[in-house]
């Protein structure tokens, strides 16, 4: 039933699909199906169609911060990395849609001599994956240039404003079911070289400090208020600890990283050490900044 009303609407998808193909740390187990909207009006289609059937759905964009469990997803995957519309405003501003990546939008802002946007360099994922958890590095947040986020609410079509967002840490708080469609960024007009300075800066330091060259999560936990997770891992001697293909990154201890033949049983199990540990030894409860899916 799925597979002909896909069909019917001309949308790009796969049945049985593996999701270790997909997602960064290359580990989990199969989706039912995975559904690659190209814009706007096929993700509506998609999303309307789905409920409709009263089929569960996901939506996803390129897998970074995502763990699929081994038993894969009973569910149909919505991955948005196809839709990449990216408009820079006259206004100092740009919209991006939901699959736009991170860096890319990054690196058109700048070439158009806008800042505001730079902490974004080296960030991975998708503009409505960084709404969604509030992505941030380089002492910046995605909720300090979002302008308003467009959403597909039970079929609906809602704007809101940032301030309707109540971003959190790591965290936006959009309504159940809410699916991301587009943003709109509100810069200022910069410096094109200082610009550039600032990016190089930023990617020169992600790079000698994060195992980026791995099949890795990005960060495992969100930083707690008293220590950096990474810091904390590194002081309890957890850096390079492994179960199975699963390791601690030896380069940062807010890294898991696949060495190679990983399960995300191991990948979870390892989370779970180095919660324990942490609380045992420090007191310190460790949450998840990854996203587990299953």
């Amino acid at each position: 039933m799925i597979n002909s009303a896909l069909k019917k609407l001309g949308i790009e998808f796969a049945a049985d699909y593996p999701m270790s193909r997909f997602t960064w740390l290359k580990v989990g187990g199969n989706a039912n199906f995975v559904i690659y909207p190209k814009n706007i009006e096929q993700l509506k289609a998609s999303v309307n169609m789905l409920n409709k059937e009263g089929y569960p759905w996901v939506v996803l964009g390129e897998g970074s911060n995502t763990i699929i469990l081994d038993e894969g997803i009973e569910k149909a995957v919505i991955i948005t990395k196809k839709m990449k519309a990216i408009d820079i405003l006259d206004s100092d501003g740009v919209v991006a849609e939901a699959g736009a990546n991170m860096g890319t939008i990054m690196n058109q802002t700048v070439r158009k001599a806008l800042t505001g946007f730079e902490f974004a360099a080296g960030i991975p994922g998708t503009m409505g994956g960084g709404v969604f958890m509030n992505a941030g590095a380089n002492d910046a947040e995605v909720k300090d240039v979002i302008k308003r986020v467009w959403l597909l609410i039970d079929g609906k079509e809602e704007i809101v404003n940032r301030t309707e967002l109540n971003f959190e840490y790591r965290k936006s708080n959009l309504p159940e079911n809410a699916v991301v469609m587009k943003a709109e960024l509100k810069l200022e007009k910069g410096d094109r070289a200082q610009s550039e300075q600032r990016v190089k800066e930023y990617l020169e330091k992600r790079n000698r400090t994060q195992p980026i060259k791995m099949s890795n999560t990005g960060s495992i936990f969100k930083n707690p208020q008293s220590i950096a997770a990474g810091r904390l891992i590194e002081e309890l001697g957890l850096k390079g600890y492994e179960i199975g293909g699963a390791q601690i990154s030896k380069l940062h201890g807010n890294f898991i990283v696949n060495t190679g033949s990983a399960k995300a049983s191991e990948v979870l199990q390892l989370i779970n050490y180095a919660k324990e540990n942490a609380y045992k030894s420090r007191g310190i409860t460790l949450e998840p900044e990854v996203r587990i899916i299953g």
